[in-house]
């Protein structure tokens, strides 16, 4: 599992969870400072959704000048930041966030897998942690699986194996969990084991290349070479392209 990957398919959403998607926002009018911070904050989501960043900036840094305590404003802006390559920004606006909603469960899941990008996995697990237990996250599968994604990445394949194994009581067929279970498992040999996590994957969701990659390397340890061949097969028909169907 590539850690980057995953984690930054799991990154960038709305943080505002009233915020709608526009084309081409103007720059709003508003009766009062906290009217005008709400409404830039609402079209710099939209230039986030956009991947329009810089404009995205523009309009969050009005948003912060208006409202300095705006803890989404800033949330989305270190997005923006991070997506423009400005690691030291987005890291000073993604704490300033946690640091003045400390309720935000968004927010919290937001910082630690930045900090996870930069292999700050110490760092990054209080983070998760907070999300995780805060009552209000919608999806703690998430936030688990990113941990796990995290751990894995670190070398730290016990936590790895607990936080996967967490995402998966949250919700049973987490795609993230069902796979990282998978690869720990084979990679330490169990390949019973790993079978049975790819089974619980491709019974519950479409498989992806690297599902289907491990599918061939497995079925291949237990001596299975029909099924190998057949996963092998779907690889190369659905995914051509691939780099696994390459590898092949």
């Amino acid at each position: 599992m590539n850690t980057s990957r995953a984690l930054l398919i799991m990154l960038i959403a709305c943080v505002a969870q009233a915020c709608t998607m526009v084309s081409e926002p103007a720059r709003p009018r508003a009766s009062s400072n906290e009217d005008a911070a709400r409404a830039n904050l609402t079209v710099g989501v939209a230039y986030v959704r956009e991947q329009r960043y810089n404009l995205a900036i523009e309009a969050l840094l009005r948003a912060i000048d208006l409202d300095p305590r705006m803890a989404d404003a800033h949330s989305t802006i270190a997005i923006a930041y991070d997506q423009i390559g400005d690691a030291e920004l987005a890291e000073s606006h993604y704490r300033r966030a946690t640091e003045l909603d400390s309720n935000n469960p968004g927010s919290a899941n937001s910082y630690a897998v930045f900090l996870c990008r930069r292999g700050r996995w110490e760092d990054a697990e209080p983070y998760f942690r907070r999300a995780v237990d805060n009552q209000r996250y919608q999806t703690p599968d998430i936030a688990l699986a990113n941990a796990g994604i995290c751990a894995r990445g670190a070398g730290d394949n016990d936590s790895a194996e607990a936080y996967f194994r967490e995402a998966l009581t949250r919700n049973n067929t987490a795609p993230e969990a069902l796979s990282g279970l998978m690869e720990i498992a084979y990679e330490q040999g169990n390949y019973l084991r790993a079978r049975a996590f790819l089974q619980r994957y491709m019974n519950s969701q479409p498989a992806n290349p690297q599902v289907l990659s491990m599918c061939v390397q497995i079925e291949n340890q237990l001596g299975n070479s029909a099924d190998a061949n057949g996963c092998a097969e779907l690889l190369s028909e659905r995914f051509p392209a691939s780099q696994e169907a390459a590898r092949l």
